[in-house]
């Protein structure tokens, strides 16, 4: 009887897994048919997922791989994640329906082209509206690409590298220690990403526990109080000469989001009138929901020329290099461009807001002692959302990376 009961769970398995290969390759068919209308696939997808992500953008990604894989063959559903193979490449994808059978959840891997090459790549990047900057440096040494990468751009929160390393230096100088004790201060609340902004005020994280907050999950209220913490004036003499005086996250959501005109005083105030304004702004305070609720509005490109985190994509790669020991930097690898296991180590660090976008890495390749440092940003102070072609040209480049078929260009 037991017998049976094994033979027939086994064989119930087998069909819902039958079942589900055949629907996803019908899915993926339909999503890649020229001959399917735009309509046609937006019913495809659950309400839930394009509550979280516009069809524009859906339509945009599926783009991207068409026109970089070609023509869609087919599903190999022994792959796990499933592999889709094109007539140029494959790429690793998951997905899955709800009981109405529509899409609820959908991922693409970086793609894998037959073919593909350093000069396809940086091609792609040349292309790309709006300003790119990328470095790619061995050992902190020889520069292996070099695309406009000492010109200051702006990279949201990647800047919290620096924070990092100030903290770093104070550890290693016998100044503060990684087991100190910080409490969450009502001063030093900011808006997300994160989560320590909805955490009571008085509770306590080890400094190490709110670095981890910071550089994982970009938590701006670990990130502030950390800045706090460290000091303005340290945290400019740090910080590079790009932009004086430093500022934290809320004070950065303050001068852009939520009182401009001030902003606009900002950038065209002296370095004491800075000074003067960012104390003065210590003094408006914001009501939570209301400002929540206007940030998640922030769509489109707010002064990013002219106020931002300014930093070159070369001092990016020099400051992660020697954060590279970091272990704090090996919690996130950027999950959907970068797989761990593809890595001896792997180090990261990235930031973004509307019409910014930065991508900081340190990797170790496996089996070598070399240690290969990757920032890649992306400017663009129209267009916000065309972020795809860069995501895509930036997954080839660790690919080729990982294939160890970069060489100085």
């Amino acid at each position: 009887m037991k017998f049976k009961q094994i033979v027939f769970l086994f064989l119930l398995m087998a069909f819902a897994a039958t079942a589900y290969a055949d629907q996803a390759d019908e899915a993926y068919a339909k999503l890649f048919s020229p001959e399917v209308s735009e309509k046609e696939i937006e019913q495809m997808f659950a309400g839930s997922f394009l509550d979280a992500v516009p069809f524009a953008k859906i339509k945009e990604i599926l783009q991207i791989y068409k026109s970089s894989l070609g023509n869609f063959k087919s599903l190999d559903p022994q792959k796990q994640p499933l592999e889709l193979v094109f007539a140029e490449g494959t790429v690793k994808t998951t997905i899955g329906f709800d009981q109405q059978g529509k899409i609820n959840t959908l991922w693409f891997g970086p793609p894998e082209l037959v073919g593909d090459s350093l000069e396809k790549v940086l091609a792609l990047f040349g292309k790309i509206d709006g300003k790119v900057s990328v470095c790619l440096m061995k050992n902190n040494v020889d520069l292996l690409i070099d695309l406009n990468s000492a010109e200051p751009l702006g990279v949201g929160s990647a800047f919290k590298l620096y924070i990092l390393k100030a903290l770093d230096q104070q550890v290693k100088a016998g100044k503060i220690k990684w087991n100190d004790l910080v409490k969450i201060e009502a001063g030093s609340k900011s808006f997300p990403s994160g989560i320590l902004q909805d955490w009571p005020v008085g509770t306590s994280l080890t400094l190490e526990s709110m670095a981890a907050l910071m550089i994982s999950i970009s938590d701006n209220t670990a990130t502030d109080h950390l800045f706090n913490l460290v000091g303005r004036e340290e945290m400019t003499r740090i910080l590079p000469r790009t932009y004086n005086p430093a500022f934290n996250t809320l004070e950065l959501f303050k001068l852009k989001v939520f009182f401009p005109e001030i902003g606009k005083k900002f950038v065209e105030a002296d370095m004491n009138g800075k000074l003067q304004i960012l104390a003065d702004l210590a003094t408006k305070e914001l009501e939570f929901d209301s400002s929540l609720e206007k940030l998640k509005n922030w769509k489109k490109p707010l002064m990013i020329d002219k106020l931002e985190w300014f930093v070159s994509a070369r001092d990016l790669c020099d400051t992660i290099f020697h954060l590279k020991e970091s272990s704090l930097l090996k919690i996130n690898p950027a999950y959907g461009l970068v797989d761990k296991k593809d890595w001896e180590t792997v180090g990261f660090k990235g930031g973004s807001e509307p019409g910014v976008l930065n991508y900081t890495w340190v990797f170790q390749p496996r089996g070598d002692k070399d240690f290969y440092c990757l920032s890649c940003t992306y400017n663009n102070n129209v267009d916000a959302e065309k972020t795809s072609d860069f995501d895509l040209a930036v997954s080839r480049l660790i690919k080729l990376l990982q294939q160890k078929k970069v060489e100085v260009h």
